[in-house]
C-alpha cells in the first residue's frame, strides 16, 4: 500500500515499473490498471520449514524464510535470479527483501534499500534480539550462535552457486543507498550511526471514520487476532467508549458477537490523518508503520505487541512516555494500562511533543525522497 503513489509517479515519468511481492491476492484491488507489471516473488511457505520459536530476531525470520537449508536456499535465489534475467533492471528498489538483495550481489545495476531499522540492522558482527539488546551474556551467545548458524546456511548456497562468502550476515545490505523507512526514536537500533532517516510512508487515503455517538474517549483500534482479543473487546464494550476497531483477519464470528452501539468494526482501511485527528488513543499491535503514523498525530497508544519486532516498537514508545505496552496479553494488564492511559494526561503530552517535533518537516513524504534518490541513481547510470 505504501508504494502506490510512488510507483504511479514512476509510470507517469515514463519509467517500466516491476513489482515482484509476496502476496498477490489484493494486488488488483490496490494498483488497479496503472501500469506497474506485477510477479509473483520466490516464497518457501511456513509449512515446509522447522519453525523456531520464539520468533524473536531477524536471522530467525530469515530461517523461517528459506534460510534454513542451503539446498531450499540455493533454489529461492536461482529463481530470484531468472527473475532478474528477465527483467534485466536498470535499478533495483527493495523493501525488506534481503533473499533478493542477495540474488542481486553479483549483478550490475543500481541497488537502492529501503526498510525499518529492523528490516535493516546496523553493520555490527551479531544482530541483537530485543531481549539480548540488555540481557544476560547467555541470551547474546545463543543470538550469536543462531547468527552464526543462519550466516553458514547463506554461504553453502553461495558456494553451489559460485557467488563469494559473506563475512558477517548483515554484508547482505549491499546498496549504493540505504533509506531507513523511520525516525531516530523509532529506529529499532537506537545507537546506530551513519544512518539516513527518511520518515515514513504514509498510509493512502482511507474512510471517513464514523465515530458511535456514546460519550469518553474516542478509541481506535487496529488488530490482528490474539488468543486474548476476546477479553479486549469485552473490556471495551463494558466501558462504552466510543471506539472503532479495523481487524487484520478477525474472524466475522467475533466481530458479530461484539459489535455494539459503543464497538464499531470498520469493513475497508480508515482514513489515518482523520483518525490522527479525532482519536484520543489508539490501540495496535505495535506495527512499525502504523504506530509511528500514529504518534506523528499526537495520539498516545497502548501497544499489544505479538513478535520481537514490535516488542522492540513498544520499548522505544514507552521510551518516549507517549504509551504503555502489555506484550503478555493479559486481560487485567491490558485494562489496567488502557484505564492508565486514559486517566493520566501525560501520555497524550508526549504524543504531542513528538508530534510537534516533526510538523512542518518532509518526514511524512518518504515518496518524495525515495523518488528524489531514484532519480540520482538513474541519471547516474545514463550519465
Amino acid at each position: 500500500m505504501p508504494y502506490v503513489e510512488l510507483i504511479s509517479k514512476l509510470i507517469a515519468q515514463g519509467h517500466e515499473v516491476h513489482f515482484a511481492m509476496r502476496s498477490l491476492h489484493k494486488v488488483y484491488d490496490i494498483f488497479g490498471e496503472n501500469g506497474v507489471i506485477w510477479h509473483q516473488a520466490p516464497i518457501i511457505l511456513p509449512r515446509h520449514v522447522e519453525i523456531m520459536m520464539p520468533i524473536d530476531s531477524f536471522p530467525k525470520i530469515l530461517h523461517h524464510a528459506g534460510h534454513d537449508k542451503p539446498e531450499r536456499l540455493a533454489g529461492l535465489l536461482m529463481t530470484w535470479k531468472n527473475l532478474y534475467n528477465l527483467i534485466d533492471p536498470d535499478l533495483f528498489v527493495f523493501d525488506y527483501s534481503p533473499t533478493a538483495m542477495l540474488a542481486a550481489r553479483s549483478r550490475p545495476g543500481k541497488k537502492l534499500a529501503i526498510g525499518t531499522g529492523f528490516h535493516l540492522p546496523p553493520s555490527i558482527q551479531t544482530i541483537l534480539t530485543p531481549a539480548s539488546l540488555s540481557d544476560t551474556s547467555t541470551a547474546q551467545e545463543d543470538t550469536a550462535a543462531f547468527e552464526k548458524r543462519v550466516l553458514g546456511v547463506i554461504n553453502a548456497a553461495f558456494k553451489q552457486l559460485n557467488i563469494q562468502p559473506l563475512n558477517q550476515l548483515t554484508d547482505f545490505m549491499d546498496a549504493d543507498e540505504m533509506i531507513l523507512r523511520t525516525l531516530p526514536e523509532m529506529d529499532h537500533y537506537p545507537d546506530r550511526t551513519k544512518a539516513r532517516y527518511g520518515g515514513i510512508m504514509k498510509s493512502p487515503p482511507g474512510e471517513v471514520p464514523i465515530w458511535p455517538p456514546s460519550p469518553g474517549p474516542k478509541i481506535f483500534a487496529y488488530l490482528k487476532v490474539f488468543e486474548t482479543l476476546p477479553s479486549l473487546l469485552e473490556t471495551l464494550n463494558q466501558k462504552q467508549y466510543p471506539t472503532l476497531i479495523y481487524g487484520d483477519k478477525i474472524p466475522q464470528e467475533i466481530m458479530q458477537r461484539f459489535s455494539s452501539d459503543s464497538l464499531k468494526f470498520a469493513e475497508k482501511p480508515l482514513d489515518m490523518d482523520s483518525i490522527g485527528q479525532t482519536a484520543d488513543l489508539a490501540i495496535c499491535n505495535a506495527g512499525h508503520g502504523g504506530t509511528t503514523e500514529l504518534l506523528l498525530s499526537g495520539v498516545p497508544l497502548l501497544l499489544l505487541p505479538l513478535n520481537g519486532e514490535q516488542n522492540m516498537v513498544a520499548e522505544n514508545v514507552e521510551r518516549l512516555g507517549a504509551g504503555l505496552s502489555a506484550p503478555h496479553l493479559h486481560p487485567n494488564g491490558m485494562t489496567e494500562k488502557l484505564d492508565t492511559l486514559i486517566k493520566e494526561p501525560g501520555f497524550k503530552e508526549a504524543a504531542q511533543r513528538f508530534s510537534e517535533t516533526y510538523k512542518g518537516s518532509n518526514m511524512t513524504n518518504l515518496s518524495d525522497t525515495v523518488l528524489k534518490t531514484i532519480d540520482v541513481l538513474l541519471n547516474s547510470v545514463s550519465g
